[in-house]
């Protein structure tokens, strides 16, 4: 195959390769119709196995989610522990693909391909990642040419996973990660996590109706920053994925917000309240904000 044949483009028809490797170093690349065929497997098979297992039975998320990663394995064709993602006119980046492979791929859809932030000004920006997770965002916007993406992800864990791949990725010079999380002002906060795959947490306390369906394997303390006590330079875009806790962090960066107006893109679908509240607290901050709410994957808002 030559070096841009690949069918998977962007929402602007950017071509991208996405090349899984698994613990022998054997590499296959991923195609569109392989994707989207383990994507609909994601959807699909915990939905028939609960529907099957009938009201009152025992259909245990873990149960399910392991035989939907097995299903999704055996479309893949292979094991992935690593995964390479090229793009035609800017640089590569590596990560180590988690133990829950379904959220992996339909983050890669989303945040890639989708490119849910809708963010496109890269060159040189100045980035803020609240909530990195094993960093996909983050390492997208270095490979679309960020100046400086600072990315904060407080499960240590997680945070393990987001250095390892800065650094296969070699993008140290650009990605800063911080252990810890964004909120209104600094301080601590307990934290439900999980630890394994993509390592999803969220704030414990004050987040009602915020993964209700989620189970967590532990609770601990983490450390909570405000974003105006760390960075006084001009920021471009603040990008916020934070289980609820997104008014929170605005709030901690409200000098920012109204002295260098950043492109604001975050979640809105962690409750239905947040379609309201979140566009009242930007506008609460500054009253010039062209605020949009979009669906390209999930529902975020793009504040500009």
């Amino acid at each position: 195959m030559s070096p841009y044949m690949a069918d998977i483009t962007d929402r602007k028809g950017r071509k991208i390769r996405i090349i899984f490797r698994d613990r022998a170093g054997s590499g296959k690349e991923l195609s569109g119709a392989v994707l989207n065929a383990a994507l609909r497997v994601k959807i699909s098979v915990p939905r028939i196995i609960r529907k099957a297992a009938g009201p009152g039975s025992f259909a245990g998320g873990c149960l399910v989610k392991t035989l939907c990663d097995k299903a999704i394995k055996e479309i893949l064709g292979l094991e992935p522990v690593k995964a390479e993602i090229k793009f035609e006119k800017c640089r590569s980046f590596m990560l180590d693909v988690p133990a829950d492979i379904g959220n992996f791929l339909s983050d890669i859809s989303g945040i890639i391909i989708e490119n849910q932030y809708n963010f496109e000004d890269f060159k040189n920006a100045v980035v803020v990642d609240a909530g990195a997770n094993i960093g996909l965002f983050s390492l997208y916007a270095g490979a679309r040419g960020a100046g400086k993406v600072y990315a904060f992800e407080p499960v240590r864990e997680t945070y393990g996973m987001l250095k390892s791949n800065i650094s296969a990725s070699h993008l140290g010079k650009v990605v800063s990660a911080v252990n810890a999380a964004l909120g209104a002002q600094r301080g601590t906060a307990r934290i439900k996590c999980n630890t394994r795959g993509e390592g999803s947490a969220m704030i414990a306390g004050g987040n009602s109706g915020v993964n209700e369906g989620v189970s967590y394997e532990q609770t601990r303390e983490v450390k909570i920053l405000a974003l105006d006590d760390l960075i006084r330079r001009k920021v471009d875009l603040i990008k916020i994925d934070v289980e609820g806790y997104e008014k929170n962090v605005l709030l901690g960066a409200a000098r920012l917000i109204r002295k260098h107006k950043p492109v604001l893109s975050f979640s809105a679908y962690h409750r239905s309240a947040d379609k309201k509240m979140l566009p009242k607290t930007v506008l609460g901050l500054r009253k010039d904000y062209k605020i949009t709410l979009n669906t390209f994957a999930e529902h975020d808002f793009y504040c500009e």
